[in-house]
């Protein structure tokens, strides 16, 4: 439908799906091209880094940027695949369209068009259940250090069209058609896979649903997965973080590194988005600094009684707080929402309200594993038993 000059595209909501383990350096720089994409909803599935990234995600959400789902991995079973139904069943109702990739992979549109402009003939077409984007995968471009700017800016070469690995794709999919999501494609109870130029998709083996199409369409979105980066990047990041799909021990060494490493040709497509990439991570950044209490110095303090876990918590950060306690592996985010005259009397918080109180379901003993932080930032609550 027209009007004058100007197309004028039907409103629906688009969001992102990811699991994130130890990705401090890239996790702005994902959210804010995505953003400037036109993606409405992130929902991140935290699987309990140990390099920055949960605070970072912690406050992200304190600020209503994402949804950040505490995701722990439980015994060695591959978490991806858990989490990934866990966001299609508690939010995808939450909106029309819900894409599946990981951190460093882009969701790219080869024809110039915006995501949502290349997105409205999946979305009008009843039949189309999911949308299968193939990989492109970038190599290192020879970098064997970490240098200063964006994975979209510093990794343009990267493997022939034809390679085999780009087989794989992605999924955007309608949640309301889906039964489950796996890794890369989704199980489907009604309609069937289309690829990004809206032709029905062929898979490799002939079936309805797979993790790899027959042939690789690059027609109006692709995915740009940026698999090593540098060798720096890959031998003490990616090599040791463990599989998402699989193990926490998987090595992704020398071999991996080799395999993947792949700069045929030259692809600058994503280098007319960083300027507004760079301005957005500042944004981003400019965001925590103010409305949220990522590295805000403060303290807190805890007292368990029985089943009651209370106290306090202060921060320069001025906007209200949440308690993250950590029970036996199980995360709980308390308010903090309670006048305590006792904590201002002791000179400790200028804020009637610095105090917080939580119910277990249960009496909690000497046994039993806590600990608290004042959430999205690094401090550290003392925890005392009564």
């Amino acid at each position: 439908m027209t009007k004058g000059s100007s197309v004028i595209f039907p409103q629906f909501t688009v969001g992102l799906a990811a699991i994130v383990k130890n990705e401090i350096d890239y996790i702005l720089e994902w959210i804010s091209y995505h953003q400037n994409m036109g993606v409405d909803k992130f929902y991140i599935a935290d699987n309990c880094s140990d390099d920055g990234t949960s605070q970072v995600l912690e406050a992200l959400h304190n600020a209503g940027v994402i949804t950040r789902i505490y995701f722990p991995r439980v015994g060695d079973t591959g978490p991806q695949a858990p989490a990934y139904n866990q966001i299609l069943r508690d939010y995808g109702p939450d909106v029309d369209l819900l894409a599946f990739i990981d951190i460093d992979e882009f969701i790219f549109s080869t024809n110039g068009k915006s995501l949502k402009e290349n997105l409205t003939p999946f979305y009008q077409n009843p039949e189309a259940g999911a949308l299968a984007l193939n990989w492109r995968n970038f190599g290192s471009s020879g970098h064997v250090f970490k240098e200063e700017g964006p994975v979209i800016e510093r990794f343009i070469r990267c493997s022939r069209k034809e390679h085999k690995f780009n087989k794989h794709i992605k999924t955007i999919l309608k949640p309301s058609m889906v039964a489950r999501m796996n890794i890369h494609e989704c199980s489907l109870k009604e309609g069937r896979y289309y690829s990004a130029n809206m032709q029905p998709a062929g898979f490799e083996n002939g079936e309805a649903f797979e993790p790899r199409t027959a042939e690789v369409s690059y027609e109006a979105l692709r995915i740009n997965h940026y698999v090593v980066k540098s060798r720096q990047e890959h031998f003490l990041n990616k090599d040791r973080k463990g599989s998402g799909a699989g193990s926490a021990s998987r090595r992704k060494g020398q071999a991996y590194f080799q395999g993947h490493d792949l700069n045929d040709e030259v692809d600058e497509g994503m280098l007319p988005y960083v300027s507004a990439v760079k301005a957005r991570i500042q944004e981003l950044k400019n965001l925590l600094v103010h409305d949220s209490p990522y590295m805000s110095f403060g303290q807190g303090h805890v007292t368990i009684r029985g089943n009651i876990v209370s106290g306090w918590a202060v921060s320069e950060f001025t906007g209200n707080l949440k308690i993250r306690l950590l029970i036996n592996g199980v995360e709980q985010l308390v308010d903090v929402d309670r006048e305590r005259p006792d904590v201002i009397g002791k000179r400790i918080s200028q804020k009637l309200v610095c105090g917080f109180w939580y119910q277990h379901d249960r009496e909690l003993t000497e046994e039993d594993r806590v600990s608290a932080t004042i959430y999205g930032s690094n401090v550290e609550c003392q925890v005392n038993r009564a």
